[in-house]
């Protein structure tokens, strides 16, 4: 178990296991350049919610994205031509996809614990409406 201070400073415990799995599976990958280059930015958001090795972050967010895309049938390539304002609600999309993930990642989902990670969340979340509204 990977166990993380919070700002609320309890602590949030993620499943060591599928983060080891995570960083296994991430070297693996070969992604294109659009895909890595939505994998660095939605990652870069994701390290300042949770402190888990960067490497596991990035192979969660593959995993959110791709998962996104079946559901769109639609690829990160493709949403690279896309108007800003696509990519803005693609990008909430996948973050509230990811807010799920993550809630499911704790090894033990207090109540406590998951009214953190969805603040968090919600935090970038509204972030994100505030700029796709400008």
């Amino acid at each position: 178990m990977v166990n993380i201070m919070t700002t609320e400073t309890m602590e949030l415990e993620f499943n060591q296991e599928e983060i080891t799995k995570a960083e296994e599976e991430y070297k693996k990958l070969q992604l294109d350049p659009a895909q890595q280059d939505m994998v660095d930015s939605i990652t870069k958001i994701t390290k300042e919610l949770v402190s888990l090795p960067e490497t596991a972050v990035k192979s969660f967010t593959w995993k959110v994205m791709s998962n996104w895309q079946k559901m769109r049938r639609i690829t990160i390539a493709e949403l690279e031509n896309r108007p800003l304002r696509d990519r803005m609600d693609a990008t909430k999309e996948m973050i509230k996809q990811a807010k799920k993930f993550y809630i499911e990642l704790l090894s033990e989902a207090t109540p406590e614990q998951k009214e953190i990670l969805e603040r968090k969340f919600d935090t970038v979340l509204k972030q994100s409406s505030t700029l796709l509204n400008n």
